[in-house]
């Protein structure tokens, strides 16, 4: 699990609200775990007029799960968050996969493949970042269980605003990474796939910041801006992957 902090001295107001909303990540984040989570493209609509900035909090994930009765599974999701302008933000990201009860004449494979993209930006103080990926077998001989979990943060002075073109980029990806449902590649293979794909959401990312402007937005009351030049952090974590 990788947990990624960015903090600065911060008013009360805020971090009593990032305190409320890093408590709902840890429920939100038990919650996901019920139900398998499918692919969704979707980001925020863009805010009109000045705003104050605000705490968000989010969790994503793909969750699979195989046994002797449904012996494949494939469970994979891209979801992308403008969040602007943003004082605080938690969010969680999560690639979970299982196998249990198959055998060798007929094993399992199960494979979790989660991609969650963050934009935030502004005068934000603080982000909890945090991306888990676990692959477990049950009493499962010879069973393939790969779980990939993908999280992208994009930091940028000024709120970033993905436009149509990007969005269609990122849309063609999550296509993509729905079609390695049909693959019968080996994991190292696959995994080399999901890398790739992950290298082309940088570069759309990549390309987004370049175009915001470089300079801090204007701080408010009680608010620090955010460094003068966008960053671009990747957590990727794999499990059950060949070493």
């Amino acid at each position: 699990m990788t947990q990624t902090h960015h903090r600065k001295d911060r008013p009360q107001r805020a971090q009593q609200l990032l305190r409320i909303g890093l408590l709902a990540t840890a429920g939100l984040a038990a919650v996901a775990t019920a139900a398998p989570a499918e692919a969704v493209t979707g980001p925020a609509p863009a805010s009109s007029g000045l705003t104050m900035p605000e705490v968000h909090v989010t969790v994503d994930g793909a969750i699979s799960n195989a046994n002797r009765v449904h012996t494949r599974d494939f469970r994979a999701s891209l979801t992308v968050h403008e969040f602007g302008d943003t004082v605080g933000a938690g969010v969680v990201n999560q690639a979970l996969a299982s196998s249990s009860g198959c055998t060798a004449g007929e094993h399992c494979r199960s494979v979790a493949l989660s991609f969650q993209i963050v934009t935030m930006g502004g005068s934000h103080l603080h982000l909890d970042a945090r991306n888990v990926s676990r692959a477990t077998n049950n009493h499962c001989t010879g069973c393939e269980t790969m779980a990939g979990a993908y999280q992208f943060i994009v930091d940028t002075p000024q709120p970033i605003h993905l436009s149509s073109a990007d969005r269609a980029a990122l849309a063609h990806i999550q296509r993509e990474l729905q079609s390695l449902r049909g693959t019968g590649d080996s994991p190292a293979a696959l995994k080399q796939q999901a890398d790739a794909l992950a290298a082309r959401v940088v570069a759309v990312l990549r390309s987004a910041a370049a175009r915001t402007p470089a300079h801090a937005a204007p701080t408010r009351a009680g608010f620090f801006a955010s460094p003068t030049s966008p960053r671009i952090t990747v957590h990727s974590l794999m499990d059950g992957w060949p070493s």
